[in-house]
C-alpha cells in the first residue's frame, strides 16, 4: 500500500506538471522524496537509501558527460559556420522533392556512425532543420524523419552508448549484438525508407527565401574549412575512438576555428558555449540560435533524479510486486507483449532511456532462462521495445531532448515511423513466444 501511495503521489506530480508546464525535476524530486519515504518506513536506514539513490546517479555519470559536451558542440557548430555552411549549399543542392527522405537516410548514417541520438540531433539534425525551413519543406515531415533516423544508430551502433547498456545488463557481447539487432531490423527500415520516399514525393515545398542565403553569407565566412568539424567527428567514430574523446577533441577545433576563421574573440566564444549562440542577423535569430551548456543543465537534473530513484528501487526490490505481476503477463501473452507494456509503463513513468533498461532487465530478467540464449532474447526484447519506444513519449527525455533541440513539437512523433514500425515487426515475429 505504500508503494502505491508513493507512485500515486509521483504520478499527480507529474500530471501536474505536464499540465501547468512546470519543469519535471519537481515531480521526478517529489518521487525520489516519497520512494525514499517508502524505504524508510520497510526498515531501511537513510544512510543506505543516500547510497543507493547516489549509487544510482553514478551509473548515469556517462550519459552526463555526453550531456556537456553535446551542449557545448550544439553552440560551437554554430558559431563556427559548420552548420551555416551546410544550409546554405544544402538549400541549393538538394532538391525538396526528396528532402524528406534524405533528411532520415542522413541522420540514419549519422547516428550510426556516432551512437548518439542527443550528439547528431544537436548538429546534422539542426542543419536538416534550418535547411527545411528555408527551403519551404514541411517542418513537421522532416522532424518524423529526423527522429527515426536517430534511433537507427542509437539503437544498433557500435559506438552507442544504450547498446553497450543493454549488453551490459544482459551480459551479453556488443559486436555479437549489433549483427542481431541489424538483421531484425531491415524490414522495418526498407519500409521506412519507402514511406519517407512517399512522403517526399507528395508534399509540397514552398519557396525557398533567398534573402537567408544572402544572410548567411554575410554572417559567417563560409569555405571548405567549415566542414572540418564534421569531418573531424565522423572519422574517428568509424575508426572506433569512444564518442567522449571524438566530442571533446571537437571542442577544441571549433574553438579555434571560431576565433581563427570566424574572427571571434575567444571569451566571445566560451560565453556562447555557455549560454548558447545569438547571431547578429535578425533574419537569422530563429533558425541558428540555441545551443549552450546551460541548455542540457535541466535535463542533466533530470536524469540524476531518475537515476537515484532507479537506485533506490534496485537496493530495496520494492518492485517485486510489480515483477511477480509481469511473470503472471508472461504466461499469459508471452514474453515480447509484456516486455512492451513494462517498457511503455517505465518509460511513461520514469522519462528516461537509461533508467527504462535498467529497471526493464530488473523487472523482467526472471522470466528469461539463464543461458546464453535466453539472454541473447533478453536483449533483443529490450532494444526493440524501450529503446524505441522512449523516442516516442513526448516528456521522456530521449523524445524531449531531439525535439527540442530540433525546434519541435508532438506532431512529428507519428511520423517517426521507425520508432513503431521496429516493436511492431518484432511483436508480430515473435508473438506470443515465451508463455
Amino acid at each position: 500500500m505504500d508503494l502505491i501511495i508513493a507512485f500515486a503521489v509521483f504520478m499527480t506530480a507529474m500530471i501536474f506538471s505536464l499540465s501547468t508546464g512546470v519543469t519535471m525535476i519537481l515531480p521526478l524530486a517529489a518521487g525520489c522524496i516519497a520512494f525514499a519515504l517508502v524505504a524508510l518506513r520497510r526498515g531501511f536506514h537513510l544512510s543506505e537509501i543516500v547510497h543507493m539513490g547516489l549509487h544510482g546517479m553514478k551509473e548515469s555519470s556517462v550519459v552526463v558527460v555526453v550531456m556537456v559536451l553535446i551542449g557545448s558542440l550544439t553552440s560551437l557548430w554554430r558559431q563556427t559556420g559548420t552548420i551555416a555552411y551546410f544550409t546554405y549549399y544544402g538549400i541549393q543542392l538538394i532538391p525538396p522533392q526528396i528532402f524528406i527522405l534524405a533528411a532520415f537516410v542522413l541522420t540514419a548514417l549519422m547516428s550510426y556512425a556516432l551512437g548518439t541520438s542527443f550528439g547528431v540531433a544537436g548538429t546534422i539534425g539542426v542543419i536538416l532543420m534550418t535547411i527545411a525551413r528555408a527551403s519551404g519543406v514541411s517542418a513537421v515531415l522532416t522532424g518524423g524523419a529526423i527522429m527515426s533516423g536517430l534511433y537507427v544508430g542509437d539503437r544498433g551502433s557500435p559506438a552507442s552508448s544504450s547498446a553497450s547498456l543493454v549488453a551490459n545488463e544482459t551480459c551479453t557481447e556488443v559486436s555479437g549484438n549489433i549483427r542481431l539487432m541489424l538483421r531484425c531490423s531491415l524490414l522495418p527500415l526498407g519500409a521506412c525508407i519507402a514511406l519517407y520516399a512517399l512522403l517526399s514525393l507528395y508534399s509540397r515545398p514552398g519557396s525557398i527565401d533567398l534573402a537567408l542565403l544572402d544572410g548567411f553569407a554575410r554572417e559567417f565566412n563560409l569555405n571548405l574549412w567549415c566542414l572540418l568539424p564534421t569531418a573531424a567527428l565522423l572519422i574517428p567514430a568509424f575508426a572506433g575512438v569512444k564518442i567522449r574523446h571524438v566530442m571533446l577533441a571537437n571542442i577544441v577545433l571549433s574553438i579555434a576555428l571560431t576565433v581563427v576563421l570566424q574572427g571571434a574573440a575567444l571569451k566571445d566564444v566560451l560565453r556562447m558555449m555557455l549560454v548558447g549562440y545569438a547571431p547578429q542577423s535578425a533574419a537569422l535569430l530563429p533558425i541558428l540560435s540555441g545551443g549552450g551548456i546551460l541548455s542540457m543543465l535541466q535535463i542533466v537534473v533530470i536524469l540524476l533524479l531518475s537515476s537515484g530513484c532507479a537506485g533506490i528501487f534496485g537496493g530495496t526490490r520494492m518492485l517485486s510486486t510489480i515483477e511477480n505481476a509481469l511473470r503472471s503477463l508472461c504466461r499469459r501473452i508471452g514474453r515480447f507483449p509484456a516486455m512492451l507494456i513494462c517498457a511503455l509503463g517505465v518509460c511513461m513513468v520514469f522519462c528516461n532511456q537509461t533508467i527504462g533498461v535498467i529497471m526493464c532487465r530488473q523487472c523482467m530478467d526472471g522470466n528469461y532462462p539463464d543461458t546464453q540464449e535466453g539472454r541473447t532474447d533478453l536483449m533483443l526484447d529490450i532494444e526493440n521495445s524501450v529503446v524505441p519506444l522512449c523516442g516516442l513519449v513526448p516528456w521522456c527525455i530521449a523524445c524531449s531532448v531531439p525535439l527540442g533541440m530540433l525546434g519541435l513539437d508532438a506532431r512529428s512523433l507519428p511520423l517517426a515511423f521507425y520508432l513503431y514500425l521496429l516493436p511492431l515487426y518484432w511483436l508480430l515475429r515473435r508473438g506470443n513466444s515465451g508463455k
